[in-house]
C-alpha cells in the first residue's frame, strides 16, 4: 500500500475514534471486500456471510473507540470477523462434528475455490486462515483453544494433501 494510500486510512481511523461515521464509513468502503472474503471462506454461504460481515462492522464501531492503533486495522477487524464466523458456526453445527470424506470430493476436476467450499468447517478455517489469511499457528490456535499446535498442523497437512490429490485428478 501507498504512503499516500496509509496516510489516508490511517486519518479514517482517527476521524472514527473520534465518532465520526462518515470516516467509518470510507473505512469501511475500502476494507469490505477484504472482510467479506475471509467471511465467505469461513462460512461457505453467502447470506450468512454478508449478515456476519455487517455485523462485524458493527461491532467494530461501536469497539472503534478502543481501537489500538499500533496495531493495523484490517488485522483488527479480521479478527472480530473470525470470532463472529466462528460464533456463528457454532450455532450451526459443531466444528468438530465432520472428518473429510474421501467421496465428498471425488469426481471431476475442480478448482481451489470449488474444493475449500467442499472441506469440514474446521479444515476450511485452519486452511484459510492459515495459507490464504498469513495467519501463524499461534495465532490460529487463539481462536481454538482445545487443539495443540501438532493437531493444528497435522490437519493442515490432511487438507493441503486432500485438496492438492483433488486437483490433480
Amino acid at each position: 500500500m501507498s504512503t499516500e494510500n496509509t496516510t489516508y486510512i490511517n486519518y479514517l481511523i482517527e476521524i472514527s475514534k473520534s465518532g465520526r461515521h462518515r470516516g467509518f464509513l470510507d473505512l469501511c468502503e475500502i476494507i469490505l471486500p477484504n472482510v467479506y472474503t475471509v467471511v465467505f471462506r469461513l462460512l461457505n454461504d453467502e447470506e450468512s456471510a454478508k449478515k456476519i460481515t455487517v455485523k462485524t462492522f458493527m461491532q467494530a464501531w461501536h469497539q472503534m473507540k478502543y481501537f489500538d492503533v499500533k496495531k493495523p486495522f484490517i488485522v483488527w477487524i479480521k479478527s472480530v470477523a473470525i470470532l463472529l464466523s466462528m460464533e456463528e458456526l457454532n450455532k450451526t453445527a459443531s466444528l468438530f462434528q465432520m472428518t473429510l470424506s474421501e467421496n465428498e470430493t471425488k469426481g471431476s476436476k475442480r478448482d481451489l475455490d470449488s474444493l475449500i467450499k467442499t472441506l469440514p468447517t474446521l479444515n476450511r478455517i485452519i486452511f484459510v486462515l492459515h495459507d490464504l489469511e498469513g495467519y501463524s499457528y499461534k495465532e490460529i490456535l487463539q481462536f481454538f483453544p482445545d487443539l495443540i499446535e501438532d493437531e493444528l498442523k497435522t490437519n493442515l497437512i490432511q487438507t493441503r494433501q486432500h485438496l492438492i490429490g483433488n486437483l490433480t485428478q
